[in-house]
């Protein structure tokens, strides 16, 4: 495979070539050359798309893409005449592909530490850790091998982080809590000090402006394989299984705990001391006031399950329905 120059929008390959190097099925033309990759509505005569389920096959006939990547028994249209590669699964040979062409257009991921970067001399990085410009690591942390921290992000003293993770640029980890005692005849608060840490395990991903707080009296804790995105904030205390996902925008007050697998969409607010359990599915902009421990769906605010709030609008939608024809009678 051949790419661009850093900047360039594609890459060049024939449909023979690719089918090769992924170990793919190809039926159809081997000699097809393809120099960009495209959703089906958007391909043209040179883009690969791809069809990850039964879900997209309909898609995949109206597609004026060049090739197609299908999943292993997923069943095309017979309409279908593009040359089609079939793979165990798509969307992970398409991670192969995207990381070629990455590699190729922007180059090997940064290494070691930048000149810019401040890392106190106590602090302990494995020799494999990479720190971006202007980052600041602090005495007491521990990162683990293959770990890269983004330029701007600051990691604050007791702070362990595992192996394989990304810290997304001006992510700010360990940071006080946000925890105050106030005197009932003035208001005044005074900051209580916190002296618990974060931990977070490996293969964990913090994106861009996101910030955890160190705990209060024990740490943080971010486990295996958790993803978060930009723009999120976990307080003291919170407690995340493995594979947790939080969406952009989302922000957990402290002492929250979410079991493994949940999903926590975009602009989700959690109160604090709230139990999510395993493999609850939050949904976009949803407050959530109580604890959600059933597996499903929950929406609104206060979040409910899904079912429930869509009976509600519905019958909602019916009362106004009908006023309006009172109204107009």
């Amino acid at each position: 495979m051949t790419t661009d120059a850093p900047g360039g929008t594609g890459f060049s390959i024939t449909t023979g070539e690719l089918a090769g190097l992924l170990g793919a099925e190809l039926s159809g033309a081997p000699d097809v050359a393809l120099s960009g990759i495209e959703p089906l509505d958007a391909a043209g005569a040179g883009d690969l798309s791809f069809v990850r389920s039964h879900d997209y096959a309909a898609a995949a006939a109206k597609s004026d893409a060049g090739a197609l990547l299908v999943t292993r028994g997923v069943e095309l249209p017979a309409e279908v005449a593009a040359p089609v590669l079939v793979v165990d699964d798509a969307d992970r040979s398409l991670i192969a592909i995207l990381s070629s062409v990455r590699a190729h257009r922007l180059g090997p991921p940064a290494s070691g530490v930048h000149p810019s970067a401040v890392v106190d001399e106590r602090a302990e990085l494995h020799e494999s850790v990479s720190v971006g410009a202007n980052a600041v690591i602090e005495h007491a942390v521990r990162i683990g091998a293959g770990t890269s921290v983004g330029a701007g992000a600051v990691i604050r003293a007791g702070t362990t982080i595992g192996e394989r993770c990304v810290i997304g640029p001006n992510v700010t980890i360990g940071h006080e809590g946000f925890g105050y005692i106030v005197d009932e005849s003035t208001g005044e608060r005074t900051h209580l000090p916190h002296v618990g840490g974060v931990r977070i395990g490996d293969d964990v991903d913090i994106g861009a402006g996101s910030c955890v707080d160190r705990g209060k009296l024990r740490d943080t804790v971010i486990s295996d394989g958790c993803k978060i995105d930009n723009l999120v904030q976990i307080a003291h205390n919170c407690e995340l299984g493995e594979h947790v996902v939080v969406c952009g925008q989302s922000a957990l007050a402290g002492s929250v705990k979410i079991g493994a697998r949940a999903v926590l969409a975009g602009q989700v607010g959690v109160a604090d001391n709230i139990s999510i359990g395993p493999g609850v599915i939050v949904m976009a902009q949803a407050g959530v006031t109580r604890d959600l421990l059933e597996p499903g769906a929950y929406f609104g605010a206060p979040a409910r399950p899904r079912q429930v709030v869509a009976r509600e609008i519905a019958a909602l939608r019916r009362i106004t329905k009908s006023r309006r024809s009172e109204n107009t009678s």
